[in-house]
């Protein structure tokens, strides 16, 4: 294996997107302009056409400038970077035989992201199943485990504990263990009006109190307590989550999907509709919120530019946020969300090998490492006629590429002599510059949710926020489908 350590090339992704295949469209006239509501008369009902200004072309403010240039707003979206998709990143550069790799944004499921459903039907997008959690095997104190022999392990932890009471052997007789949460959260779902409004009904008092405690009140067995854990977890943070679980239907099993291509392929779909009102290597520098609109300075080719509308629909991260004066400046409330969100810190690393060496060992290559340098590895692009394969690492952000590979041989269950990796791609989102870190952490510490909800969605002024992050539960290209359609819809009627 030493001559192909010498042969590995580490390459660091940088990619432009669609900046030379974008359709022409008109731009937004005159960057400099007043900004006007323009009223025209539809057949039915009076229509105000609105001047919106989007930040950020990553999935939520594609989705959000598509919708509003639908309903006929006018619409321009300033993106800092050279491409477009923002944390949906699909690589094919440096990958051999038509391979590829999603470095972010990797499935979606059904049931679930009903909205994200809607544009892959309206574009006539490919989905393909994703197996990568199928026939897994999980590293766990030395030893290589199956799921089934994982779920033994778990019922005998289980069994020394005293056994589930009769009402959990009962639910789980029809249900996997990993919803047993759903027993005794679910009587408290009725009591939800809108899944995005946890307060006002009854259940503030919950906040400071942890979720164990509830199933324990409710007569959990020690087994299941043990299980499902909770001790620190605000007890109103854990029952709305598991009915925002429960109403898209997360309580049952879901499958995973991707679009062949890479998830990539939807953000360059918005982006050739969007034409040249995405406008590139454009960085927000100041954001002024005035009464009657929105002045917006950028830079572009290191010049200094201003740009007003009416509204603005902000799709950028608070990561990105923090760096941008926004004048007058924002509530207390909406700043502390700003400034204290946290984000998932991810690498992502691509294994190219010359053959699906796995198979000489008759094994899974669907791995959970739980190694400080990797924790998982999994098969990509499966699809694709060539003998080489492309394989998906996850590892914690900052993580070395090669630790990554080293941990890789060294724990790899099968014969080290048939692993023949020639390649290493790497995506590091923790280092980079626009698109800081991942997934954003929930907020259910005890007395935490009344801080950040719901200023997270809380419009201020005339500006409006999307993004992964500003949903109700984080979950990736649904949260950012899901809020971008809401900022459509509250700029459409403001």
């Amino acid at each position: 294996m030493k001559n192909i350590n010498r042969r590995i090339f580490i390459r660091n992704t940088l990619y432009s997107g669609l900046s030379a295949s974008i359709m022409p469209s008109q731009l937004m006239a005159n960057d400099t302009a007043t900004h006007s509501e323009t009223i025209l008369e539809n057949k039915s009902r009076t229509f105000r056409k609105k001047r919106v200004i989007v930040a950020g072309a990553g999935i939520s403010g594609l989705c959000c400038a598509y919708e509003l240039m639908k309903k006929g707003h006018e619409v321009v979206v300033l993106e800092a970077s050279g491409r477009l998709g923002g944390a949906v990143l699909s690589v094919h550069d440096g990958l051999a035989d038509g391979l590829y790799a999603d470095f972010g944004a990797e499935n979606f499921t059904q049931p679930g992201y009903e909205n994200y459903w809607r544009y892959l039907k309206e574009f006539n997008l490919t989905v393909l199943p994703y197996f990568h959690r199928k026939n897994r095997l999980t590293r766990i104190d030395g030893v290589w485990l199956t799921d089934e022999a994982q779920k033994a392990a778990y019922n005998q932890k289980v069994k020394d504990l005293g056994g589930f009471n009769s009402k959990e052997k009962e639910f789980l007789l029809a249900n996997p263990s990993y919803d047993l949460s759903f027993l005794y959260l679910e009587p408290y779902f009725d009591t939800f009006k809108n899944e995005y409004q946890p307060f006002g009904i009854g259940f503030d008092h919950l906040e400071n109190i942890p979720i164990s405690e509830i199933y324990k009140q409710d007569g959990a067995s020690k087994a299941a307590i043990a299980t499902l854990g909770g001790s620190k977890t605000s007890a109103l943070y854990a029952i709305w989550q598991a009915y925002i679980m429960h109403l898209r239907g997360y309580d049952k099993p879901f499958k995973l999907f991707r679009l062949k291509g890479g998830n990539q392929v939807l953000t360059n779909e918005f982006g050739r509709r969007l034409g040249s009102r995405v406008r590139l290597d454009c960085q927000v520098l100041e954001i002024v919120n005035g009464e009657t609109g929105v002045i917006v300075k950028y830079k572009e080719f290191g010049e200094t530019k201003e740009i007003s509308a009416d509204y603005m629909a902000c799709c950028l991260r608070t990561t990105a946020l923090k760096k941008i004066p926004i004048k007058p400046t924002l509530s207390p409330k909406k700043q502390f969300v700003i400034d204290n969100l946290a984000y998932d810190q991810t690498t992502r690393i691509v294994f190219q090998a010359r053959s699906k060496f796995w198979l000489k060992d008759k094994l899974s290559i669907n791995l959970t490492y739980n190694h400080p340098a990797l924790t998982h590895i999994w098969q990509v692009a499966d699809e694709v006629a060539t003998e080489r394969v492309s394989l998906m690492a996850k590892a914690p952000g900052g993580t070395n590429p090669l630790r990554t590979l080293e941990a890789f041989k060294e724990f790899y269950p099968g014969n080290k002599s048939n692993i023949d990796i020639e390649q290493v791609l790497v995506k590091d989102w923790s280092s980079d510059q626009f698109v800081h870190g991942c997934e954003r952490h929930g907020f259910g510490d005890l007395g935490e949710l009344s801080k950040f909800w719901p200023h997270t969605t809380t419009p201020h002024g005339r500006i409006h926020f999307a993004g992964a992050y500003a949903d109700n539960r984080s979950w990736g290209m649904e949260a950012a489908t899901n809020s971008a359609i809401r900022v459509a819809l509250e700029i459409e009627k403001a």
